[in-house]
């Protein structure tokens, strides 16, 4: 894989017009957050103003309503500069072709083993974005460190949903196509892969290996298992959803999929954007900050990039997703089967690596501690990072990749 950096250009790349989305979202959830500053500064100054708790109180009188107004309107166009600093940002990920192992319908296997022999790993990521994350840039590439110290991975590229995949739940993921890859690779190479997966392709292959007990070994990072508690806009859009009704909301998926054959993925990149209203603004208005030729800058844009390049989803799939498990928390409840029967972490009888982030947002520890917490003799590494941070960031090479590393490589 290799990365163009460049002087910026005037002209905005054409996969980048009108995102991050929803962008009207973000831009009006940033306007709602900052009249709401102009509105509560005469009282800012008073004893019992509800600070937030992270925010050291200041002392003094009230901010003017003017000052605050001049501030909200400098962030605000800070937020436009950073969206178009990205929009026109040179950088393009150029991914170098990978073997392809296997396939079967829209799903392959690529090969990043670089022709090394050593103990296979399967790799399996996220439905809802690309696994481009796992291998996003040569500095950041978490399947390039695999294999660099003598490991085997393979991904499981799920691909974007076609006509084969379109009446796909996730147990028929795993049957008709995580089973079959991982078996595929068992009988190519003579021994059996270890499962590690990303996300909710960690949940996945949680319930692969409970299902399933020659898996040699399983690592899980940021893959949610509970969502009966949680706290924040997360968990009030459950709770929400709760009231509404399994049944409502089931059909409203059900609509959605008659009117576009798949669940699209702006549904998804609206209630991420809702977890957190002001993730956007703050990350746009840090980005207008950078020299647009440094590394730091070349990195936010290709993160930006992935997430901008969601994926569709199959309706039944997405029905499992966000009503069986986000609302009726099957997975916890031991109400979700896979392979026939009710997936418990219990029966997973393979060694077993969790990862949480304490900064994740989308896989909280209160969602993805608990798979640890039932997997007899599980090992639970809590990083002080965010769910996509465990995998790019500065400190994930120590702070995750190496740890996981050093458990693959003793299954050998």
């Amino acid at each position: 894989m290799k990365a163009m950096r460049e002087a910026p250009t005037a002209e905005a790349a054409a996969h980048r017009r009108g995102h991050p989305a929803p962008l009207v979202f973000h831009l009006g959830a940033a306007l709602a957050a900052y009249q709401g500053a102009v509105a509560a500064a005469p009282a800012a100054g008073s004893p019992g103003f509800p600070w937030h708790p992270d925010i050291d109180a200041p002392t003094g009188p009230s901010p003017l309503p003017h000052d605050v107004a001049k501030e909200a309107l400098h962030r605000l166009a800070q937020i436009g500069e950073g969206i178009r600093a990205w929009q026109q940002h040179p950088y393009r990920r150029e991914a170098a072709a990978r073997p392809v192992l296997w396939q079967s319908g829209a799903s392959r296997l690529l090969d990043f083993s670089n022709g090394n022999g050593g103990p296979v790993v399967l790799v399996v990521p996220s439905l809802i974005n690309t696994a481009d994350v796992l291998d996003l840039t040569p500095e950041t590439s978490f399947l390039e460190t695999l294999a660099a110290v003598g490991l085997a991975p393979v991904l499981l590229d799920w691909g974007a949903p076609g006509f084969a995949e379109a009446a796909f739940d996730l147990d028929r993921y795993i049957t008709a196509r995580l089973l079959p890859a991982w078996s595929f690779l068992e009988g190519r190479g003579g021994r059996r892969p270890a499962l590690l997966g990303y996300c909710m392709g960690g949940t996945l292959a949680a319930a692969l290996a409970a299902a399933l007990p020659g898996a040699p070994g399983l690592v899980a990072i940021g893959a949610p298992w509970a969502f009966g508690g949680g706290a924040g806009l997360a968990a009030d859009l459950r709770a929400g959803a709760r009231q509404m009704g399994a049944a409502r909301l089931g059909s409203l998926i059900e609509g959605t999929v008659q009117a576009f054959g798949l669940v699209p993925s702006a549904l998804f990149e609206q209630l991420f954007a809702m977890i957190d209203p002001m993730q956007v603004a703050r990350k746009f208005q840090r980005f207008a900050t950078l020299d647009p030729g440094g590394s730091r800058a070349e990195r936010f844009v290709a993160v930006e990039d992935w997430l901008a390049d969601g994926r569709a989803m199959a309706g039944p799939a997405a029905h499992d997703l966000l009503v069986r498990w986000h609302l009726e928390d099957a997975l916890a409840l031991g109400h979700w089967d896979c392979l026939g029967r009710s997936v418990r972490p219990e029966a997973i009888q393979c060694p077993a690596l969790i990862v949480t982030g304490r900064r994740d947002h989308i896989a909280p520890p209160v969602m993805a501690g608990p798979l640890a917490q039932r997997i007899p003799g599980a090992v639970h590494l809590e990083a002080d990072l965010g769910h996509v941070g465990m995998i790019i960031s500065r400190k994930a090479r120590a702070d995750v990749i190496e740890p996981v590393v050093a458990f693959l490589s003793a299954l050998a």
